[in-house]
């Protein structure tokens, strides 16, 4: 990456170290149209070439909203194939990302908007955002959250979220089982600092493996999720730099120097 923000429409890069952030900033709505999402998975490409990131954080430049969706006019037949097609796209690379993501929420997440935000890791919202997917009131379901949201809420919060439409508070949405963490207004960002830095004090290395242990075994049965995951963890965990360095490390009683390998 380089130094410094790099702009696209709508979109903004920038790092910290080895933290990454990615803004969402085309108001008043921050609405996923085609040109911003090619924008978006340019981006994510982006951050995820840059071996030096540990972490990447997800958020709107525009206040009251994290995105209000896709654009409704690239919903009808003649642009639709071309859409939902960018849209998968975009939220599978957002979920195969070899580094944790983290969507940071405040105010209005909704329809494509909220999607992106359940594709990362860890979602933190503000007590103040909501969430809602309304594609049904206009006749079409939304792909993403029929495929994302039974892993991370199961059937009943998933049919609540997409047969009726409404819209949640973020309290309710945490009940659910679809964000990580929920936190005042002004306490919101502390949190998110406090996230980051329990993950960028880790090993880019171990922390792929370990969320691709995750992915991969979601839909396994539990026998060969095990056998998998150990398999994985033998076979190509013990073979990095940075596994040998965290054991040695706790055992010296000393601070681990990751390699990132």
């Amino acid at each position: 990456m380089n130094e410094g923000p790099t702009r696209s429409g709508g979109i903004t890069v920038s790092e910290d170290g080895n933290v990454a952030t990615i803004v969402l900033s085309r108001a008043p709505l921050n609405i996923l149209n085609q040109a911003m999402m090619e924008d978006l998975l340019r981006a994510l490409d982006l951050v995820s070439k840059d071996e030096t990131k540990r972490v990447l954080v997800l958020r709107s430049g525009v206040s009251g909203v994290f995105s209000a969706g896709a654009d409704v006019r690239e919903h009808l037949p003649a642009a639709a194939e071309r859409m939902i097609t960018t849209f998968e796209r975009l939220l599978a690379r957002i979920v195969s990302m070899p580094i944790p993501t983290i969507a940071l929420v405040q105010g209005k997440c909704l329809g494509g908007g909220m999607e992106v935000a359940m594709a990362c890791d860890f979602v933190l919202a503000s007590e103040g955002a909501s969430f809602g997917q309304p594609e049904i009131g206009v006749g079409v379901f939304p792909p993403g959250a029929t495929a994302l949201y039974p892993r991370l809420g199961g059937r009943r919060s998933t049919l609540d979220v997409v047969l009726t439409g409404n819209v949640f508070s973020a309290s309710e949405a945490h009940a659910m089982g679809l964000l990580t963490h929920v936190a005042s207004d002004a306490e919101v960002e502390a949190r998110l600092g406090s996230l980051v830095g329990a993950l960028r004090s880790k090993s880019r290395a171990v922390l792929a493996l370990a969320k691709r242990a995750v992915n991969e075994n979601l839909a396994k049965p539990v026998d060969e999720a095990l056998r998998d995951s150990s398999k994985l963890y033998l076979t190509e965990l013990m073979k990095t730099e940075d596994a040998e360095e965290g054991l040695s490390a706790f055992l010296e009683k000393r601070a681990p120097s990751w390699r990132d390998r």
